[in-house]
């Protein structure tokens, strides 16, 4: 580049770029790779230009500003990696487009468009959670806590009415949103047949989440569940014998009921016995997920096990889509609303109520989008995390954060 002055610096498409007080995240979205870059005067100003819009991911540089070590560095690692590249000479600016992805204008059409749009919402709708009883025989010891976790059943006062909830699935019964009924025992839910002929109409496969000691021994009620529409998640979520589990999954087998099990654990000790039991299961083809639980007493178990590490983030694949959808959405909570036996329906049960399962769904939806309470709960509108330039990368907040009580779960020092 002797007889050269300028040349022109530019980003691909597919680069993303986040910041905090310390330095860069640079995320390629083809290859998967994460670049990190701690901040310097010369390297702030070339990055904060190019992340203005207005200047279409490129920016002219003077050679002689090559001299500095920092900026040459970036550009030089950013080159070589394929985020970028430079172009010689004093020609033509070379345009491209930051990937940005815009919710925000969405949510203010819905604000001026309401009532037209609310339909349109329903195939954002693809998981619905219904309670349609609380009434069960045994006493959990994490009973009223466990389900606002994970995928599980609670005791309450209530049971769901049938005419409810009939008028509720028709109006989805356009859209092929799976179905998961749960409760207390659902299987003493008063109208359970006439619900297993509804949802068996269903284009969609429907998931009977039930405690293992509820499932029934009347083989007729086994047998509707062995029907290609339906399925059965057996929760695990108190201290068990394996012969007494064995036995169940081969009750099931034997019904030809397709299950998949769930098996809640509190520390590691624990965890290598689900997954010794879950060995087994497999012999039959049976599916089974590990998840941890907090209970207020196992927090070190999280911090050693759950809590994310840097190196963690930085080994995460995530395409384009994947990147805007964590700028935007909760990929925890989108799409999914729960309907509890009291009929109040929520977008997340560590959240408040955004609804009635008497109001139009297609309203309640809308609601939740424009005020994004749990749809839209990302790390960028969360404290302490929108001030980390992992939250690029970093997984959508989840239950977890609200049964610990803290944003951050990971070892990230800011």
């Amino acid at each position: 580049m002797e007889n050269i002055s300028m040349l022109w610096f530019y980003l691909e498409p597919f680069v993303f770029i986040s910041e905090d007080s310390k330095g860069f995240l640079f995320y390629n979205a083809n290859s998967k790779r994460v670049i990190l870059f701690d901040k310097n005067e010369n390297i702030n100003r070339v990055i904060k230009y190019l992340q203005n819009p207005v200047f279409m991911y490129s920016i002219k540089i003077g050679v002689k500003e090559l001299e500095n070590d920092h900026l040459y560095n970036l550009i030089k690692t950013l080159q070589e990696a394929g985020f970028g590249d430079i172009i010689e000479g004093d020609l033509s600016k070379p345009v491209l487009m930051q990937p940005i992805l815009n919710l925000q204008k969405s949510v203010k059409h819905l604000k001026t468009d309401l009532h037209l749009q609310s339909d349109r919402l329903l195939s954002y709708l693809h998981e619905v959670t219904v309670f349609v009883n609380g009434s069960c025989k045994y006493r959990c010891k994490e009973c009223r806590t466990m389900f606002k976790q994970l995928s599980c059943c609670t005791k309450s006062k209530d049971t769901l009415n049938y005419t409810l909830l009939d008028n509720f699935l028709h109006s989805i019964s356009g859209i092929r949103s799976s179905i998961n009924i749960t409760g207390g025992d659902v299987f003493q839910y008063p109208e359970l047949k006439k619900l297993f002929n509804l949802l068996e109409k269903r284009n969609s496969i429907n998931t009977f989440t039930v405690n293992y000691r509820n499932i029934p021994e009347d083989s007729a009620l086994l047998h509707l569940l062995s029907k290609e529409s339906f399925r059965i998640k057996v929760i695990v979520n108190e201290s068990y014998q394996e012969k007494s589990l064995e036995t169940v999954a081969e009750k099931l087998y034997q019904e030809n009921v397709n299950q998949l099990w769930e098996i809640s654990v509190t520390s590691a000790a624990e965890y290598g016995k689900a997954e010794l039991l879950g060995e087994k299961l497999s012999e039959h083809n049976i599916k089974i997920n590990i998840k941890p639980f907090y209970n207020r007493k196992n927090l070190s178990f999280f911090e050693e096990n759950i809590y994310i590490q840097p190196e963690d983030l930085i080994a995460v694949e995530l395409d384009k889509q994947d990147i805007f959808a964590l700028q935007e959405l909760n990929t925890n909570n989108w799409g999914k609303i729960t309907v509890m036996a009291d009929g109040k329906v929520y977008a997340n049960l560590n959240k408040d109520s955004i609804g009635d399962i008497n109001e139009k769904i297609g309203d309640i939806l809308c609601r939740e989008l424009i005020n994004g309470g749990s749809w839209r709960h990302t790390r960028y509108n969360t404290k302490t995390c929108n001030q980390c330039r992992f939250k690029l990368i970093c997984p959508s907040p989840s239950n977890y954060e609200s049964a610990i009580g803290k944003s951050n779960l990971c070892h990230v020092k800011l």
